[in-house]
């Protein structure tokens, strides 16, 4: 196996150089270990990164260019050489890459704009937080030493004890929370905040840190005080993942104390975490799956032709989805005919945020995708392999939806809905 920048490329990607002589078909963009590097062995480095990537951002020369949560990709090694087109409703670009570097959780490429020769840098990243260190720090010390003016104006009576943001990694801690105790006399609290600077990701898994700090406090301190419970601070307007988690916690193990903190006012106020019904409404439309069926059958039978065992979910009257083990790897939708008022059938294929137009010269990166995917999504399957992990809930509903009965005979598989 070679390695380009930390990605293995597979045997059959090599060109050795000593070959430099006879007639290649794709021209070489890199050489790594005395092998060269084809455009299709670039594509799918890039497509093995990106399909692991649904929330990365796109930098370009250091900028957000693009957030791959909400905008689509292609990627392509044709025509002897590596392309990537990136659109959203605000931008479109196309990038031809030449060289790609792994660093950390993040992929960085050496592009070229068409048109110009000079390259230009493009960085995938997986971890949304683009602050440099430096930030991140002063921003946590900043949010310590409020946290601790908060505490002593909201809890008149109990003393602070000393707020830290340090790591613990023998207790699975990152210096992304605060944390402390409060107590008077032998009663306690345990206390964990969040700053509003932090991910989403990050504010929602607070309750489970929270816990795990409990537990901490209570073994340290168990001797010589009572750790009643755990009080939680989160940014304001955020906490409605950490409410719902809470509202199903034992209450006879502690007292689950949650908190809102305007950073900006200085303002903390409790939130009722029994209160965690209809905070957020909405009623979605059942579509007819039946006619959904049959407005879309030929692009059904189309893709139930390539990939005879797909599931097909019918998302609303104007969409239809294809999935392996709960895998979305193509979608049928309908489409406005260029220059009429008709609509017309378009199937679009590709992981995540990547959408590629399924036609006649697509066709056969189409079957590669779903190979490579039936090779991995199967129970014994390699289980560090991105398609392997994508999308567990999926997958477990698709198991679901295909033997109900199994989990109990009463079960009318005709009546069963995502």
């Amino acid at each position: 196996m070679a390695r380009l920048e930390g990605f293995i490329i597979p045997q059959a990607e090599r060109v050795c150089a000593q070959e430099a002589g006879s007639d290649v078909t794709d021209r070489p963009v890199g050489r790594v270990n005395n092998f060269r590097v084809t455009p299709d062995a670039l594509a799918r480095t890039l497509q093995d990164f990106l399909g692991g990537s649904r929330a990365a951002l796109v930098l370009e020369n250091g900028a957000i260019a693009f957030d791959l949560a909400e905008a689509r990709y292609t990627v392509s090694g044709e025509e002897r050489r590596c392309l990537l087109h990136l659109w959203s409703s605000e931008r479109n670009i196309v990038r031809r890459v030449l060289d790609a570097e792994m660093k950390a959780s993040s992929l960085r490429l050496s592009v070229q704009r068409l048109g110009q020769a000079r390259p230009t840098t493009l960085e995938i990243c997986r971890e949304r937080d683009q602050r440099p260190p430096s930030a991140r720090r002063a921003a946590r010390r900043v949010y310590q030493a409020r946290l601790v003016r908060v505490l002593e104006r909201n809890f008149a009576g109990f003393s602070v004890e000393r707020i830290r943001t340090a790591a613990d990694l023998e207790h699975s801690f990152g210096p992304v929370y605060a944390r402390g105790l409060i107590h008077k006399g032998q009663s306690a609290f345990a206390v964990l905040g969040v700053n509003d600077q932090e991910t989403h990701s990050s504010i929602d898994a607070a309750l489970t840190f929270g816990i795990l700090w409990l537990d901490v406090c209570r073994q340290t301190h168990g001797g010589r005080m009572m750790v009643e419970g755990l009080k939680l601070i989160v940014p304001s307007g955020r906490s409605g993942v950490v409410r719902s988690r809470m509202a199903h916690l034992n209450r006879g193990a502690a007292k689950w104390q949650l908190y809102e903190l305007d950073e900006r006012e200085d303002w903390m106020k409790e939130v009722d975490w029994a209160d965690y019904g209809n905070v957020d409404t909405r009623l979605v439309q059942c579509p007819q799956e039946d006619a959904a069926r049959r407005r879309f059958q030929s692009a059904i039978e189309r893709v139930q032709a390539l990939v005879p065992h797909c599931e097909v979910a019918i998302l609303s009257p104007a969409a239809v989805a294809f999935r392996l083990h709960g895998l979305e790897v193509a979608r049928a939708r309908l489409t406005h005919q260029a220059g009429s008022f008709q609509s017309t059938h378009e199937i679009v294929f590709g992981i995540g945020a990547e959408e590629r137009v399924l036609d006649s010269s697509s066709e056969t990166a189409f079957n590669s995708l779903v190979r490579s995917a039936a090779e991995v999504r199967h129970a014994e399957g390699p289980r560090d392999h991105p398609l392997w992990r994508l999308h567990p809930e999926r997958w477990l509903e698709s198991l679901v939806m295909r033997q109900g009965g199994g989990l109990d005979e009463r079960i009318d598989g005709s009546c069963l809905y995502s």
